[in-house]
């Protein structure tokens, strides 16, 4: 399955983003997935894409600030569940997990 996002394919300007599909991603020990509402790109966003960042893949998946809802918890997370409403500020060195 599928779902959009914002897509870095390599360092550069914010003009080369695309709009595009890539896998949904399942989350790891310790992580939750959020279906975003609502995501920002800040200063920083644009800064490291012109420069990109030593661990990112490519296609990257840019945007910080995020609110949404969890819709599916990972294995050894406690205090959330799915259904609960979120806002965060993701970690720079990966991607964020999104869900359409």
């Amino acid at each position: 399955m599928n779902m959009k996002a914002l897509l870095l394919d390599k360092p550069g300007f914010p003009e080369q983003l695309r709009i595009g599909d890539t896998a949904i991603p399942e989350p790891m020990y310790g992580e939750v997935r959020v279906k975003v509402k609502a995501v920002g790109l800040n200063p920083v966003d644009y800064k490291l894409a012109r420069s990109g960042y030593s661990e990112w893949t490519y296609p990257f998946i840019l945007g910080l600030d995020v609110a949404g809802y969890i819709d599916v918890v990972g294995e050894g997370v406690t205090g959330f569940q799915v259904g609960d409403r979120v806002v965060y500020h993701g970690d720079l060195s990966k991607s964020i997990l999104f869900c359409p």
